[in-house]
């Protein structure tokens, strides 16, 4: 009994710290800075925040070949032209041409697969994702699996100089979760 308690400990003492490791590569990669150009067919704003994101995605729409913003995971009530144009005074003619909300998904798995479809029907290959600096590394890997898309991050809210520990690691254990649930279930 003696023995089988030291092997129990041992593996979880392993676990604890592959885990802290993790998350310490994971703090590390976090995103510092964007790019200042890139080369992508249309933006894509995950939801989120208190609306810096779609400001962000916004102000990108011109930098991009379709001059297009997708908005995923956008709540049913949401009135996209009464926010977009009254609210955040945006450009009622931009957002009209360049603007499509999508209302389907829930979560970021969701959101890739939403984007995907989108991006089939408006034949987009590439994109610039927005979203927050915690949620990138997840985002990213989700939409890189998922979507088909060539994947440009862009990160709102990188220049946050402290994260609070409970978020980041609940980020970083949401990121595990979705590489294992990925691993598992599209494993050859």
């Amino acid at each position: 009994m003696a023995l089988l308690l030291k092997r129990v400990n041992i593996l979880l003492a392993l676990i604890i710290i592959s885990l802290s490791l993790g998350l310490i590569k994971f703090k590390n990669q976090l995103p510092l800075q964007n790019q200042n150009t890139f080369n992508v067919d249309a933006i894509v704003v995950l939801t989120g925040g208190r609306g810096e994101r779609i400001i962000e995605g916004y102000n990108q729409i011109d930098n991009s070949k379709e001059k297009k913003l997708f908005i995923s995971g956008v709540d049913n009530t949401f009135n996209s032209e009464v926010v977009l144009i009254n609210m955040l005074n945006f450009d009622q003619e931009k957002v009209e041409c360049c603007i499509e909300v999508g209302y389907l998904s829930k979560n970021t798995y969701e959101n890739a697969l939403e984007t995907r479809y989108w991006a089939l029907e408006k034949k987009i290959n590439s994109i610039l994702l927005i979203t927050s600096t915690l949620h990138m590394p997840r985002a990213e890997f989700l939409f890189n699996q998922l979507s088909g898309l060539r994947v440009t991050p862009h990160a709102v809210n990188n220049n946050q100089q402290v994260i609070p520990f409970e978020k980041m690691l609940e980020e970083y254990i949401k990121l595990v979760i979705s590489k294992m649930v990925f691993i598992k279930k599209y494993e050859i």
